[in-house]
């Protein structure tokens, strides 16, 4: 495959270098904007502008399968022309979704695809975090976006509460997710901690999963004959999850398949987004 990187020159190198050792790429051209790009298998679009969907959308205009490396974006207008644009076109479209593409996610939601139970807690070191307000709401939403991939169902009913300190610092948000499924999920972020910590749950009757996020380790407990429970523990690796990222992108393009997070999770994720804001301004 021949593969095009748009975007910052240095980010884009440090992408080629992911790409490269891989027999799936035969080429790849690196190019500042998406005009200078030649024809391609698959492009690669490295851009955190707020003009980054029209970009994409252009692309997928042209004709190319495109991965956006970007934050989550939150436009739904205009990620629905992107939508309805890739399902006329047949262009694959993934978006950066890491919770979804890290590693020790991938594998658990392999090993347990609709779990009935999720539960997140994340501590972010206070110091951390630069640009409060657009950073806080990133973290959350990367969190949504995830249990919503995982459980692939329909958001049924949503409690929000967040709290600012001073009514301008965001240093806590709790929400609670039940999906038309039966399945539940909580989401608790807190941002003024000493220290990071990370921990994802996912349970079903059979077994529990524990993700140590940062760590990138898995412990999975069951009950054996005894009714006693017993842990294994799974390790990944973190340092190739933008590699994985990519690949997984490429092999869905060569073999015709969805994307790891393709324009209708982004979309469905953008419409629950705002969702859980107007619940946010209602009560916090």
């Amino acid at each position: 495959m021949k593969v095009g990187i748009v975007g910052d020159a240095t980010r884009a190198v440090a992408w080629e270098q992911h790409l490269r050792p891989h027999t799936i790429v035969s080429e790849v051209e690196l190019c500042p904007t998406l005009h200078d790009l030649d024809t391609v298998d698959a492009c690669f679009i490295l851009d955190e502008s707020e003009q980054n969907l029209e970009v994409l959308l252009e692309g997928v205009r042209r004709g190319f399968h495109c991965f956006l490396i970007a934050k989550q974006p939150t436009n739904i207008p205009m990620l629905e022309k992107v939508h309805r644009s890739a399902k006329e076109s047949g262009c694959g479209i993934q978006f950066s979704q890491w919770p979804s593409l890290a590693p020790a996610t991938r594998w658990m939601m392999d090993k347990q695809p609709k779990p009935a139970y999720l539960h997140i807690d994340k501590e972010i070191e206070r110091n951390t975090l630069i640009n409060i307000h657009p950073a806080f709401k990133s973290h959350w939403m990367d969190e949504v976006g995830l249990c919503m991939k995982w459980l692939d169902s329909g958001i049924h009913h949503i409690e929000a509460k967040e709290v600012q300190l001073s009514g301008t610092y965001p240093i806590a948000i709790h929400l609670f997710l039940r999906f038309d499924n039966g399945s539940t999920a909580t989401i608790n972020i807190y941002s003024g901690s000493g220290s990071n910590r990370h921990q994802r749950l996912a349970a079903n009757k059979h077994e529990i999963l524990e993700c140590n996020v940062i760590d990138q380790i898995v412990r999975v407990g069951r009950a054996n004959d005894s009714n006693r429970v017993y842990f294994e523990k799974q390790e990944f690796d973190a340092s190739t999850a933008a590699e994985k990222a990519a690949i997984l992108f490429l092999k869905s393009v060569q073999m015709g398949k969805e994307t790891g997070y393709n324009s209708y999770d982004a979309l469905q994720l953008a419409i629950q987004t705002e969702r859980i804001e107007a619940r946010l301004k209602k009560f916090s």
